[in-house]
């Protein structure tokens, strides 16, 4: 009878295919094996000794070896007793992957063909018959299995690529064989300098294992990431390279807004302003705040000066100055929205009758007839001036465009708003 050493199914193997060649209790044991998965291989079923199998064989680590062991009496007898596959692993003693019973065949394990036998090194197997009352044992002729290191192969990715620089970057280096998913660590270096390291954790694929690292300190430029799996008792070693594309972050900065645009202020009054500065890209610094391109005889008055930290808001007053008598600040009228009568200096009498007459027109006449004072108390200053008396016009009402200006407060970015500014009588 006889028995199978198989990965795949039960199966029985009998003694009928072979002839008696002696009497007596003299047995035969057979050992056929082969490297598999294959055509002429297969990884399951009993494997017949045609065509010859070699008795060396050669494999790399994670492929699978199957085959057939029998053992039969010469003189055709029936035989009881048991069949053993034993390997002797780089010539140490012999240790028993299988036993089967001769009467029932069988199958061993899967794991005898797909993990035991073939660490790398030399094995050598052979088919051991136990023999029984009248059959003397046997033991079949070795079969050598040389197996070597796998093989493998590495890619290496960057995500993202490209990258700004302090971005965090995940590097996966993926180390693939052919028949086995490689086991170890994987390095990670640029420049000479060791990255990170990492684990390799098995795919799904079987045959192939990631390891992943996290960096954020790659410099600016077209960096040179190389990865390395150093060999291990199974697989030989590989290695990987890619470039990763980091640029240049940008720079701090903070943009600022005034409101309203346009703004719209009497003569002599005050518009009030909102400057609202907004940090981008980090920006952290103080902002200083100022303004220029002021009409004359007017300025400017921030509520706070300073918007700490390069975040906030703030009020800006634009004050103009009404026309007035020289050495006083006392205006002769203020422009619309004054929410008063005008004041004027007692040699213009005439202007003030007109100013009064106004009082009594219509609510839409006396907007035109402001201005005409305005013109007439202008006017009736300027013969003072050689009496001793100056008219100062103060700020003139037209059209301007003002800058509001924020400066950071390490002079590394300066901003500035232009801004409508229309007094009006």
């Amino acid at each position: 009878m006889g028995a199978e050493v198989s990965s795949g199914p039960v199966a029985t193997a009998g003694a009928e295919r072979h002839q008696a060649h002696a009497t007596g209790g003299a047995t035969t044991a057979e050992l056929f094996l082969c490297i598999g998965p294959a055509a002429s291989c297969p990884s399951t079923g009993t494997v017949n000794p045609t065509p010859p199998y070699q008795p060396m064989l050669a494999m790399q680590f994670g492929q699978t070896w199957t085959g057939t062991m029998d053992a039969y009496a010469n003189d055709s007898s029936a035989i009881t007793g048991t069949i053993s596959l034993e390997d002797s692993y780089n010539g140490g003693p012999e240790q028993t992957y299988c036993t089967l019973n001769v009467a029932a065949g069988g199958t061993c394990a899967a794991s005898v063909g797909t993990t035991m036998g073939t660490a790398v090194g030399t094995h050598v197997l052979t088919a051991v018959y136990s023999g029984d009352a009248t059959h003397a044992g046997a033991v079949s002729a070795a079969v050598t299995i040389v197996v070597s290191q796998e093989t493998t192969s590495e890619s290496l990715v960057g995500t993202p690529n490209p990258a700004v620089a302090g971005q965090v970057v995940t590097l996966t280096a993926t180390v693939g064989g052919s028949y086995a998913a490689p086991a170890g660590a994987v390095t990670f270096m640029y420049g000479g300098a060791v990255i990170g390291t990492a684990t390799l954790v098995g795919n799904s694929s079987g045959t192939s294992a990631t390891a992943t690292i996290t960096t954020s300190t790659l410099p600016v430029g077209q960096d040179t990431i190389s990865a390395v799996y150093a060999s291990t008792t199974d697989f030989a070693s590989a290695s990987a390279t890619m470039t990763e594309t980091i640029t240049p972050a940008p720079t701090g900065s903070f943009t600022l807004s005034v409101t309203p645009e346009p703004a719209t202020v009497g003569v002599g009054l005050g518009a009030a302003l909102t400057v609202t500065v907004t940090p981008a890209n980090g920006f952290a610094e103080d902002v200083n705040l100022s303004c220029s391109n002021l009409p004359q005889e007017a300025a400017c008055v921030f509520g706070t000066p300073t918007i700490a930290g390069g975040s906030g808001a703030t009020t800006l007053i634009v004050q103009t100055t009404a026309p007035h008598s020289c050495g006083t600040t006392t205006p002769y009228f203020l422009g619309d929205g004054g929410g008063g009568g005008s004041i004027f200096s007692r040699s213009n009498a005439g202007v003030a009758m007109a100013g009064l007459f106004a009082l009594f027109l219509p609510l839409r006449r006396r907007r035109w007839l402001r201005l005409m004072i305005a013109v007439v108390a202008i006017a009736g200053a300027a013969p003072m001036t050689g009496c001793g008396n100056c008219t100062d016009l103060g700020t003139r009402p037209a059209t301007y465009t003002i800058e509001v200006t924020g400066t950071a407060a390490d002079s590394s970015t300066t901003v500035s708003q232009a801004v409508t500014v229309n007094v009006t009588i």
